[in-house]
């Protein structure tokens, strides 16, 4: 059973109004715990992710930013790799497929080993990785390697400045805190899946995608965090007002989540650094993809009163949801 967290807890007071809070709603305590991230550029993540996006995007060898030139057989040995990748692992999933994530939890080694060999890897996986090992060490790693420092130095700089305010708010306004237990997060230039990050108890972040550069890079992260368990409330309350209602929005909890976390970004960056931010989701039309225009004028119209504090958690969603279509009926 999914543990839920009482908001009553961070009732301290009430104040004046901010860009998101209504005048007379109550200030946010800080967090009881901060959430923990572990960060990691690791050689074999990397490689792996490294061949799994050349087989996904099918990019030129030509595109990637090489330290040294490579020669002729290892291009050859470049490509073979790639093949094998998009022959094996290109079509799966990186979150849903027991494979990919076997491969995943298996390369979180030390971040400095660079062969594959003796590890619970696929058999036919660990030539091809230690094939291209030396390879990638020489012309790529090094940049890649920099990319993911250089984004982990940016992220911490804002998270220790404006990380508290943004996990109390998240936490707030999703009725769930975050695990106690550090997160781990690992750096890659990018990461094979289209959408960029993604998470189950880990989390995978692209340093070289330009949409999570700058102060996007804390929005992004919190965002992934927040996918483990801290969604939980507002998934469940979902999920039985859809039902109840027979509506379709197989995704709007995850529109809900994007929207949240992006607002209290936005929020703390106005009030604690005069910044102007625009979300990650309206910046690179997140809200414009399938169901999810629908999603975000109901999100806009009846989630904005609830974190202005006019309704409840459960009169916004139950809004929300009666402004979506009806849920098909077909195979009933």
């Amino acid at each position: 059973m999914r543990s839920l967290f009482c908001v009553a807890t961070l009732l301290v007071a009430t104040t004046s109004c901010t860009p998101l809070t209504a005048r007379d709603a109550p200030i946010i305590a800080p967090p009881a715990h901060r959430v923990a991230f572990e960060f990691h550029s690791a050689f074999l993540m990397n490689l792996h992710a490294f061949l799994l996006d050349a087989s996904i995007r099918k990019r030129a060898l030509s595109s990637y930013i090489w330290v040294a030139t490579p020669s002729d057989t290892d291009s050859k040995t470049l490509t073979d790799a790639i093949a094998f990748y998009r022959a094996n692992y290109a079509e799966r999933d990186l979150l849903l497929d027991d494979t990919m994530a076997s491969i995943k939890r298996t390369l979180s080694v030390d971040d400095n080993r660079r062969d594959a060999s003796r590890l619970n890897l696929p058999p036919a996986l660990t030539p091809v990785l230690n094939g291209v090992s030396q390879i990638y060490a020489h012309c790529l790693w090094p940049a890649q390697d920099e990319s993911n420092r250089d984004w982990i130095r940016q992220v911490q700089v804002l998270n220790a400045k404006y990380g508290a305010d943004v996990q109390a708010s998240i936490e707030y306004y999703l009725d769930h805190p975050f695990q106690q237990t550090q997160i781990r997060v690992d750096l890659v230039v990018a990461t094979g899946s289209r959408n960029g990050g993604y998470t189950d108890t880990q989390t995978i972040l692209p340093s070289g995608q330009s949409s999570y550069q700058g102060l996007a890079a804390l929005e992004m992260l919190y965002h992934e965090a927040t996918h483990i368990e801290v969604a939980d409330t507002v998934i469940n309350v979902i999920d039985a007002e859809l039902k109840a209602a027979h509506r379709s929005g197989d995704e709007l909890w995850h529109a809900v989540q994007f929207y949240t976390v992006g607002e209290m970004v936005k929020d703390v960056l106005k009030r604690k650094g005069s910044l102007d931010y625009q979300t990650y989701a309206d910046k690179n039309g997140v809200y414009t993809r399938g169901d999810w225009s629908i999603y975000h004028a109901a999100i806009d119209a009846e989630w904005r009163p609830y974190l202005h504090g006019e309704v409840t958690m459960q009169q916004a969603i139950r809004r929300i949801v009666n402004k979506l279509p009806a849920a098909s009926s077909s195979g009933e």
